[in-house]
C-alpha cells in the first residue's frame, strides 16, 4: 500500500525537475561532458537503423533528426510531413513534436515511465527506448492514399505488417490470408507449385499473427475441422499470383497491402495499454477471479478502437463524432489508490424501460497513460474543428464538439506535464459530425460492464 501512495504522489508531481544521469540510456552515448559528440542510432521498421554522430546533439531538434534521416534514404521531402520520431519501449510509445530534443527526453524517462505507466522500478529500469521513425498518427489516410512513391509505400507497409504480425491490428480471418498471399508475393516472388506445404507451413510465424500461426484455436469437445492455416496461406498466394499480368512492381504490392487496412477504421492509430472491466459467468468467475481484462487501445484521426489483448479480440470502435470523454484521476484516500481513468461515452440503440427515452452507454477505461490518451483525442478533436470550420459556415456543425475541448489545447501529447490537474466532469453526448464507411466490426458491447444514462445524465439502473 505503501508503494502504491508513493507511485501516486509521483504521479502528481512536477517532473520538470526530474534529475537524471546523462547517458544512463543506451539510446545515446556521451563522453565526460553534455556538450561532447553524440552517437545516435534512428530505427525504421524494416528493422534496420540509421547511425548518426552528432555535434551539436543538445541542440538537436526531431525535426532536424527526422530530415537527416530522410536524406540518408533517399526519401522524398513530404515524407516529414507522414513519419515522426517517436520513443519506443515495451512498457510504453511517446511521438515526439518535432521541437523535441530528444536526448533531453530520454534524460527524463524513468521519470516519464512513472508518471504514465504502472510499471513497477525494475520494469522501468529495464525499459530501455530506442528512437523510432514511423508513421506520424496525425497523419491523415486520405492523403495516404494518394502516394505513389516507391520508399515511402515502403516503409508503411512495414510497419502495417509489423502491427498485423504483432496483433496491434484484429482484422476479419479471410484478410489475414488476402494480406499473408501478398506479403508473399512480395518476398517469395509469384506462387510456385514446386513449392511444398511444408515451407508454407514452417514460415506461418513470418506471415500471420502468433494466434492465427500456431494451432490453438481447438474445440474442448470435438475437433476443429477448420482447414490448415499453411493450405489457406497457399491459396492466397497462388490467388494473389494469379492476378498478376507480369512480374510484380514492389509498389504496388505495398499499396494492395496498405489497402486492405485501410479499409478498417482504426488503421493508422497510436496504441496505449489500459484495462476494462468485463462480465463474468459464474463458471469464469471461478477461474478468472478479477472482471478486469487488459485491453490494446488504439487511437487514430477519426476514433478509438479497444481490444482484448489476451483473446487477440476486437472489443469496440467508436468515432469522435458519436464520442464524448473525461479524464479522470482521483486523489489517494488512504486506503485505495484508483488508476487514473478514460472515460468515454457513446450512443446506444437501447431506451429506457418506459421507451421515452433513448440512452447512452459509459465505459471507464483504467491506464496510467489515460492522460496521454486524453491529450491526443483533444488535439485529433480540435484539429477536426479546425478543419471544419476552414470548410464551413454552419455553427451548428462546430457545435457538436463543444464540450470536449478547452479552451487553450496542447499542439500534441504532453511531454511537459505540470501539476495542474484536470477536473473531471461528466460526459454528455453530442450529435454526429461525419460517418465514414469502412468494414463492418461489431462492437462487443455485451462483454464490457457499461454504466447507462439517458441524454439528459439520469443514471438508468
Amino acid at each position: 500500500m505503501a508503494e502504491s501512495q508513493e507511485k501516486k504522489q509521483k504521479r502528481k508531481k512536477d517532473i520538470h525537475g526530474t534529475q537524471l544521469e546523462a547517458g544512463s540510456n543506451e539510446l545515446i552515448r556521451v563522453g565526460s561532458n553534455i556538450e561532447d559528440v553524440m552517437d545516435l542510432v534512428v530505427f525504421l521498421k524494416d528493422r534496420t537503423g540509421v547511425h548518426f554522430t552528432l555535434e551539436d546533439a543538445p541542440q538537436s531538434k526531431c525535426e532536424n533528426l527526422i530530415d537527416l534521416v530522410i536524406n540518408e534514404q533517399g526519401l522524398p521531402p513530404e515524407a516529414s510531413d507522414i513519419f515522426s520520431l517517436w520513443l519506443v519501449s515495451p512498457i510504453i510509445e511517446l511521438r515526439l513534436k518535432k521541437n523535441h530534443n530528444p536526448f533531453t527526453v530520454v534524460q527524463r524517462w524513468d521519470g516519464l515511465c512513472t508518471l504514465y505507466t504502472n510499471a513497477s522500478d525494475k520494469e522501468i529500469q529495464e525499459s530501455e527506448p530506442v528512437l523510432m521513425f514511423q508513421r506520424d498518427v496525425f497523419f491523415k489516410r486520405e492523403r495516404e492514399h494518394l502516394i505513389k512513391n516507391e520508399k515511402i509505400l515502403y516503409y508503411l507497409y512495414h510497419e502495417a505488417k509489423f502491427n498485423v504480425l504483432e496483433s496491434r491490428y484484429i482484422l476479419h480471418e479471410e484478410d489475414y490470408h488476402t494480406l499473408a498471399g501478398i506479403q508473399a508475393i512480395i518476398q517469395m516472388g509469384k506462387y510456385d507449385d514446386k513449392t511444398a506445404i511444408a515451407d508454407y507451413k514452417a514460415n506461418l510465424n513470418k506471415y500471420y499473427p502468433l494466434f492465427m500461426a500456431v494451432p490453438s484455436r481447438f474445440k474442448i469437445f470435438g475437433r476443429n475441422t477448420s482447414t490448415p492455416c499453411e493450405q489457406q496461406f497457399m491459396e492466397a498466394h497462388k490467388k494473389a499470383s494469379a492476378q498478376l499480368s507480369g512480374e510484380p512492381e514492389l509498389a504496388e504490392q505495398y499499396k494492395n497491402y496498405l489497402k486492405i487496412l485501410w479499409e478498417y477504421p482504426f488503421y493508422g492509430g497510436a496504441f496505449f495499454s489500459g484495462e476494462v472491466e468485463v462480465k463474468l459467468g459464474k463458471i469464469r468467475k471461478l477461474i478468472f477471479p478479477s472482471p478486469l481484462i487488459k485491453v490494446t487501445i488504439c487511437i487514430n484521426t477519426e476514433g478509438i478502437a479497444i481490444f482484448d489483448k489476451l483473446k487477440d479480440e476486437f472489443l469496440l470502435y467508436m468515432p469522435f463524432s458519436k464520442l464524448s470523454w473525461t479524464y479522470v484521476d482521483k486523489a489517494w484516500d488512504g486506503d485505495n489508490d484508483p488508476e487514473p481513468m478514460l472515460i468515454i461515452q457513446f450512443p446506444s440503440d437501447q431506451r429506457t424501460v418506459a421507451g421515452d427515452k433513448t440512452v447512452t452507454k459509459l465505459l471507464q477505461i483504467m491506464s496510467g497513460e489515460a492522460k496521454l490518451m486524453d491529450a491526443l483525442i483533444e488535439t485529433l478533436v480540435a484539429k477536426i474543428l479546425e478543419d471544419k470550420r476552414r470548410i464551413s459556415s454552419d455553427i451548428d456543425v462546430v457545435d457538436a464538439y463543444k464540450g470536449h475541448v478547452p479552451a487553450t489545447i496542447s499542439s500534441d501529447i504532453d511531454l511537459n506535464p505540470t501539476q495542474q490537474e484536470k477536473h473531471p466532469q461528466k460526459p454528455a453526448t453530442k450529435t454526429p459530425v461525419s460517418d465514414v464507411s469502412y468494414k463492418q466490426l461489431f462492437n462487443k458491447l455485451d462483454r464490457l460492464v457499461l454504466e447507462t444514462y439517458t441524454t439528459d445524465g439520469e443514471e438508468v439502473e
